[in-house]
């Protein structure tokens, strides 16, 4: 059975930044629903006492600002797993998903506070690929066990596959050498929750 998630209604063209534009044509053939700019400042002003990112470049920031509230929007899903499933490999895979998110967060955040890059979620509210919406966990709230399981799946799937499209398109047109690395860690980790994801998801 396929399970349909209800998704935010698409009103035309996104007003997408040039820099997140690329990022995201790299990673999908069309992305729609964002129309706030992400900070794409190279070497904004750090936060008094720390030392900016002299690296960081335009597409470093925009993967940043989007990976942050992918990782954040996930883990909202993943805390609805012990509640909604029996299947003990679905929990155990979220575990892992959620405790690898958790680290990425870490890192990410740190970056995003050594560049001095805003706080606020410039993404809120947009419906991207890969990105768990509110409309999506009002649809793992009212399902369980099997049907709970195939939603989660596909949720799932969509986030590691885009995330890794997006680590990819870092490490191509990233400037900084500490945020590329990152990006292909967080790639090697989305190659390995795919074989989760194969083995522990129903087909």
């Amino acid at each position: 059975m396929t399970v349909e998630r209800p998704r935010r209604p698409r009103t035309g063209p996104a007003r997408l930044p040039a820099l997140l534009l690329g990022l995201l044509l790299v990673a999908v053939p069309v992305a729609t629903g964002c129309a706030q700019e992400p900070s794409t400042t190279r070497n904004a002003p750090a936060p008094a006492g720390s030392t900016p990112a002299t690296t960081l470049g335009g597409t470093d920031a925009a993967w940043i600002q989007l990976m942050i509230p992918m990782n954040e929007q996930m883990l909202l899903a993943l805390d609805l797993v012990a509640g909604q499933t029996t299947d003990q490999r679905i929990r155990d895979l979220a575990g892992r998903v959620a405790a690898n998110r958790r680290a990425e967060l870490d890192d990410l955040r740190r970056l995003r506070g050594s560049a001095g890059l805003p706080t606020v979620n410039a993404h809120e509210g947009h419906d991207l690929p890969g990105m768990v919406i509110p409309a999506d966990l009002v649809t793992l709230r009212a399902l369980h066990d099997a049907a709970f399981d195939r939603a989660i799946g596909q949720t799932l799937r969509e986030h590691v596959e885009q995330g890794a499209r997006l680590a990819d398109a870092e490490q191509t047109n990233g400037a900084d050498p500490e945020t590329r690395r990152l990006a292909e860690r967080m790639g090697e980790t989305r190659a390995a929750e795919l074989g989760w994801l194969s083995h522990a998801t129903p087909k």
